[in-house]
């Protein structure tokens, strides 16, 4: 996992690292989704995704953390191989 860093504004402006666009695709104009969870925050695209489908995933991913108890890195590990 690479790690950046990047200041938010104060309008709350964030800037996607120049690596993270290339390699996700991001371009201007694209609109993102932010996936608010336990284990962190999630910003994926949303050509990508239907957003039921993401609500019904993480409403299960919910009762898996507990279930198995698995730790953030574990939990992001796992969400990083759905949203390839």
């Amino acid at each position: 996992m690479k790690i950046q860093t990047s200041k938010i504004t104060e309008r709350g402006q964030v800037t996607i690292p120049e690596q993270f666009r290339k390699k996700y695709g991001f371009m201007s104009g694209d609109m993102v989704i932010f996936i608010g969870e336990k284990s962190g925050l999630f910003m994926k695209s949303a050509r990508k995704f239907n957003l039921d489908q993401l609500e019904k995933m993480f409403e299960k991913t919910d009762k898996i953390i507990p279930k198995y108890k698995l730790t953030a890195e574990q939990m992001d590990k796992i969400n990083e191989e759905l949203f390839k």
